[in-house]
């Protein structure tokens, strides 16, 4: 996701990638389909470039980040008039990390920002959509979370137990992921995808591969590993 200072470049750049999207799936439309980028925090270009992306390319949805540079959650209350605009249109919300280390020296001191530091956004992000109650507030989104939603599984008894007792979201976290939610399996290991798959779902569950992240057939062995031994 292009971020700039000023709208009117981080709109431009929007659009020169998604043009670019554009021309390979014309090239090879059998093969490609597209999450289009879009010009937050800029929330009027992010509107106006959106619908473009949603009604002229037609592309599957928008991908954006976990946070911003600025340090902005996607739950700020600012960004509430382009998920409304994007609910409207049944838009798929791809949110990635971006190797910021959720901002936090105890991963950024480190240097593990891509180790640790980007399941954290992405679990972060999730939980952090589920306590501004976008999913019932937008209904007709659909979220995507990159690496199995950064171990959201993991952690689900103690999403489950502080919901039950303290309150901490409006509406039973495991019921809104497994409606509104999915979860790509960019996360590398058998033990992850099948632990996911048990407390998700598997009609939760989107191949991923994060290629070309990872090198030579890392990218998909967990993927292969349980196609072997199940199918």
């Amino acid at each position: 996701m292009p971020q700039f200072g000023n709208a009117d470049q981080a709109l431009g750049a929007a659009r020169l990638i998604n043009n670019l999207y554009q021309e390979v799936i014309d090239k090879y439309p059998s093969h490609f389909k597209a999450y289009g980028a879009v010009p937050l925090p800029h929330v009027e270009a992010a509107i106006l470039e959106g619908k473009r992306i949603m009604q002229e390319l037609g592309f599957l949805g928008i991908a954006v980040n976990t946070v911003l540079e600025n340090g902005q959650s996607l739950a700020d209350p600012a960004f509430v008039p382009f998920f409304e605009a994007m609910d409207a249109l049944g838009a798929i919300i791809y949110v990635h990390p971006t190797g910021c280390g959720a901002f936090s020296p105890m991963v950024t001191d480190y240097e593990q920002e891509w180790t640790v530091g980007a399941p954290i956004e992405d679990l972060l992000a999730t939980v952090q959509l589920l306590k501004v109650d976008y999913p019932k507030r937008f209904p007709n989104l659909k979220f995507h979370m990159a690496h199995l939603g950064g171990g959201v599984s993991f952690q689900m008894q103690r999403l489950l137990d502080n919901y039950e007792d303290w309150h901490s979201f409006s509406h039973n976290p495991l019921t809104t992921l497994k409606k509104h939610f999915w979860f790509d399996t960019a996360n590398f290991l058998e033990a992850s995808l099948l632990h996911s798959q048990a407390i998700l779902g598997q009609d939760r569950l989107l191949a991923g591969s994060d290629f070309p992240y990872f090198q030579d057939n890392k990218y998909s062995r967990s993927v292969l590993l349980y196609s072997t031994k199940h199918h």
